[in-house]
């Protein structure tokens, strides 16, 4: 037989129930737990409001600060937790940690990884295009099949979202006729114009030097064309 206050907590208001979730602190087993009690806490574990600090990036900020202290599955349960809920840097670094972290609150999983990066460039994000495009090019077997004419059309969709890497990138498969790609200089330095600018200023996940190395190109190529002009 239910007594009064097992029926009372059962028949809280969603909206209150959503409030004592967002006070529970930073482990996730509290939340599971009171999820089970009934529908109404199922569903306010759900909502927006249920969460610690409400705010997407705030979730984003409690899981960098448990993989910090080494409270990884705690720190992958918030990870998901924002990215299920479109924050799109927190579905980049769910792929990361499938294709990288094997035993940092998940196993290695390259299939995994390559759905989070698709859902990551699905929503714009430059740099998880840039690492799709890279798997189909390169990764065969990991996660995607090798697809070279997918890989280009994604190289070319990370670059015009603002990612450096994948201008310099192209500019390389235009000069050297790569992927499918027929050789153009002009295209060559055009694109590497671009890496230039992006890798300079705009694409803040780029962590090689490819801002020298395409001005360096840049330089030879413009050299390069003006004397064949010249002739």
């Amino acid at each position: 037989m239910r007594t009064r206050s097992s029926i009372g907590f059962n028949a809280i208001p969603e909206n209150v129930a959503a409030v004592v979730f967002s006070h529970l602190g930073d482990d996730p087993r509290d939340r599971v737990a009171l999820a089970q009690v009934s529908k109404v806490w199922r569903d306010a574990e759900k909502s927006d409001a249920s969460l610690p600090g409400g705010s997407l990036s705030a979730l984003s900020a409690l899981s960098y600060e448990l993989y910090i202290d080494g409270k990884y599955e705690h720190s992958i349960y918030w990870l998901r937790k924002a990215a299920d809920r479109g924050d799109v840097d927190a579905m980049f670094e769910m792929a990361e940690r499938y294709l990288y972290f094997d035993g940092f609150g998940e196993t290695l999983d390259h299939k995994k990884a390559s759905e989070w990066y698709e859902r990551a460039s699905g929503c714009g994000h430059a740099h998880a295009t840039y690492e799709l495009a890279w798997c189909y090019l390169y990764k065969e077997g990991d996660g995607v099949e090798k697809n070279e004419a997918k890989a280009v059309e994604l190289y070319f969709k990370a670059a015009e979202l603002g990612s450096g890497i994948a201008a310099w990138d192209l500019g390389l498969f235009y000069e050297q006729g790569l992927c499918g790609v027929a050789v153009n200089k002009k295209e060559a330095l055009k694109w590497w114009r671009v890496a230039v600018e992006r890798s300079d200023t705009r694409d803040t996940h780029d962590t090689r030097n490819i801002h020298a190395h395409a001005k360096a190109h840049v330089t030879k190529l413009e050299r390069e064309l003006s004397m064949t002009h010249a002739d």
